[in-house]
């Protein structure tokens, strides 16, 4: 196990080269992160890197990933209104919920935005026919749909927490995606090339967290005033073991990003590697989160 060093915070841009089929959350990223470090290192690498990500000290904690100079915007607190609201009033409200994103600038040392922050991604349905394994080609004709992602802007910001040099963090993220990121990489989508790395630190101070990914709670009793969506995550594996292991994860259910929550004790993330999630006892599911106070 390496030797756990004070765990810095990152801002790691990245520029997409093509369109996704694979939204860029922190768990997947997580993952492609551990599958590269296994190709490049071997069995004695990734268990060395998941020992660094278990118990209260993880070594590498990633969020989702944002247009540049964006974050997420914070689940909103639940306000009640007072008499009637006039159209100028619920347009403001249609506005808002457009707006997934506020400017990271607000919370975090932070470079120039791009874009608007309203919406990063179109969506554009592609229609497939179905080959069969067996044969490897198409099958009477059926047909399947995929959501593909496009991105309005290409450049993206993932933050890490980690207590590894600048230097590896760079090496992770190209090993990451080195071979495309999620569905359909063998076919050109989801290429992603690394650009740079610099340490950035938290404007706020307070009890009052976001999170930046999705992320589990093994202690309820240890946050209070918890505000976050939920997601089902059924995931796959892929690589080595897809060869000849069953695809699918167990099921896990996620806290997303946005979420906030209180705690009395200073924190940098929230949650824990998830470990059990498949037969085979070597494969896990990020289940952790950057956190930054906020106002």
């Amino acid at each position: 196990m390496t030797e756990v060093a004070e765990r810095k915070l990152y801002r790691v841009q990245i520029e997409l080269k093509s369109p996704l089929v694979t939204a860029l959350k922190g768990d997947s990223i997580w993952g492609h992160v551990a599958w590269g470090v296994a190709n490049h290192e071997g069995d004695d690498g990734i268990v060395s890197f998941l020992q660094d990500c278990k118990g209260e000290e993880p070594a590498f904690v990633t969020s989702s990933a944002f247009p540049k100079g964006f974050i997420c915007k914070p689940i909103p607190t639940v306000k009640t209104r007072e008499g009637k609201l006039s159209k100028s009033d619920y347009a403001q409200i249609k506005v808002h919920k457009k707006e997934k994103y506020e400017k990271a600038s607000l919370y975090l040392t932070s470079e120039e935005t791009q874009g608007d922050g309203k919406k990063a991604f179109e969506e554009n349905i592609v229609t497939h026919n179905s080959i069969s394994r067996f044969t490897n080609t198409v099958e009477g004709g059926g047909l399947y749909s995929v959501e593909e992602y496009w991105a309005k802007e290409n450049k993206f910001d993932i933050y890490v927490l980690s207590a590894y040099e600048k230097e590896r963090i760079k090496e992770l993220f190209e090993w990451a995606f080195e071979n495309g990121y999620g569905a359909d990489s063998s076919v050109g989508k989801g290429a992603i090339c690394v650009l740079s790395i610099n340490e950035v630190m938290p404007k706020c101070f307070g009890n009052k967290y976001m999170a930046l990914a999705p992320f589990i709670v093994p202690d309820m009793s240890e946050i209070k005033d918890l505000r976050a969506d939920i997601f089902v995550r059924n995931g796959k594996i892929g690589g080595a073991f897809s060869s000849y292991l069953s695809p699918w994860k167990k099921t896990v259910v996620l806290y997303d990003e946005g979420a906030i929550f209180e705690s009395e004790k200073p924190l940098q993330y929230i949650g824990k590697l998830i470990e059990n999630v498949h037969s085979e006892k070597k494969i896990c599911q990020s289940g952790f989160s950057i956190v930054i106070p906020i106002e």
